[in-house]
């Protein structure tokens, strides 16, 4: 059942109250507050942190496995700047028939799923203790990364976590730890998974702590910590060791900080309106014969968008490379960012399973990297790599309502160290104050919520 604890002691009467991404949650009190701290319950606990690690390396590993493989047979072998770093797609209606198939497989797999398999519980509702079936959630995973892989303007992001989340689930339950550390465990494993499929390992570790647990503690953040490196270890054969975007060097002076400034709010504002448009469509998601007919139709709609602008198709890595990399007009980077937004809260909306972490990331480059091209006529000097940068995160960090997590995922993204990190922490705070003073949920607080299944 989807409610069951999965995890020792988390059936006992005593509850407490923590507060969370989703407000006031009730959860089991942990009778041992881990005071059991001898030799034997750390070489348990050490032993599961490294199992979950592993874990979530092999759950990564698979995943991008079947990405490439699916990327190279239908797009090509040939370098370039189209998806995951494959070539702009030839012919030029490939796009309408892969993500169109991508829509009709994806809407009759979740179909299936939903009409005959067990529940699919949420990374956080695994988190809380709800059981995660195997086969269920991992035939869900692959469709969701097929998609992508396909051309889906949807993030991936989810399928790793989930998975990772899913097999910690079943690793903590075997070596019967208590409610605590099922909690802290189970959310570790979903941020190494998080961590392996970007080799990001801090950001992970953050994600963790900041959003899935929402509470700090020195064993938690050296679980999370350990589990994210081992992941990132692990899937290092087929993800590389390198950062996601290679960018130029880059440089702060006066007109960056001034642009970060001003940049700010404006990308609170606009990932504010994504979030609540991604949020109200889902209210509306199809069920039944509905989804067979919507996700085919807007997928298809979306490839038949991307024989025009091929940079919209996928999980956003292609725009916001192009971003970052200043290689489009400042024009045409502004329609992509718009497109990107409409074409992933409507797939999302129309029954599809994904993220929106790097179409944020997308959309904030793109809209950073045309701001420069303006700003220059202001004040010239301020490297438009950098304000890019800076908008990413800023964008990414009012999506996700989680500042420390998105700063750290987009300084790791494109390996810029602490160079941008004052322009950054300016447009970040900027970005959340405006999103707070435009939205009605974040008027009760920054609470942090999960944008991957909005």
């Amino acid at each position: 059942m989807a409610g069951e604890a999965s995890c020792a002691h988390a059936s006992a009467p005593v509850r407490v109250t923590r507060v969370g991404y989703r407000g006031r949650v009730t959860a089991p009190a942990d009778p041992l507050r881990s005071r059991r701290r001898g030799l034997g319950f750390l070489l348990r606990l050490g032993l599961a942190t490294a199992l979950v690690g592993v874990a979530a390396g092999v759950a990564v590993l698979l995943l991008v496995w079947i990405v490439h493989g699916l990327e190279h047979l239908v797009w090509g072998h040939e370098e370039g700047p189209f998806l995951d770093g494959l070539a702009y797609p030839d012919p030029w209606w490939l796009p309408i028939v892969t993500v169109g198939g991508a829509g009709v497989a994806a809407g009759v797999g979740w179909y299936l799923l939903r009409r005959f398999g067990r529940r699919i519980a949420t990374v956080e509702q695994g988190v809380d203790g709800a059981r995660m079936p195997w086969w269920e959630t991992l035939a869900d995973t692959i469709l969701q990364v097929g998609s992508v892989a396909l051309g889906a303007s949807i993030g991936k992001e989810v399928a790793p976590r989930e998975l990772s989340a899913m097999a910690s689930s079943k690793l903590v339950r075997w070596l019967r730890l208590d409610a605590r550390w099922c909690r802290i465990l189970i959310a570790a494993g979903a941020g190494a998974g998080l961590a392996a499929v970007y080799n990001v390992p801090l950001g992970g570790a953050l994600f963790a702590i900041e959003i899935l647990l929402a509470q700090f503690s020195v064993g938690a953040a050296v679980v999370a910590l350990a589990a994210s490196s081992i992941a990132t270890l692990v899937a290092r054969p087929l993800v590389g060791d390198g950062s996601l975007y290679t960018v130029a060097s880059v440089d702060v002076n006066a007109s960056l900080i001034v642009a970060a400034i001003l940049i700010g709010p404006l990308m609170g504002w606009g990932a504010t309106s994504f979030s609540t448009v991604t949020k109200k469509l889902a209210r509306f998601r199809p069920e039944g014969w509905g989804l067979l007919v919507a996700l085919p139709l807007v997928f298809t709609a979306v490839g038949a968008l991307g024989t025009v602008f091929p940079l919209v198709l996928g999980n956003g890595r292609a725009l916001a490379a192009a971003g970052f990399d200043l290689s489009q007009p400042a024009l045409l980077l502004i329609a992509l960012a718009a497109l990107k937004y409409v074409a992933t809260t409507v797939s999302l909306g129309a029954g599809a399973i994904g993220g929106t972490l790097q179409p944020s990331v997308a959309i904030g480059s793109a809209l950073g990297a045309a701001a420069a091209a303006g700003w220059a006529f202001v004040w010239p000097g301020a490297d438009g790599t950098a304000l890019a940068i800076v908008a990413a995160a800023a964008f990414l960090a009012s999506n996700m309502r989680a500042p420390f997590t998105a700063i750290a995922l987009v300084i790791e993204f494109t390996d810029t160290g602490f160079t941008l990190l004052l322009p950054i922490f300016l447009a970040v705070a900027g970005s959340l104050a405006a999103s707070r003073l435009t939205s009605r949920e974040s008027l009760r607080g920054f609470a942090p919520v999960d944008p991957s299944r909005a």
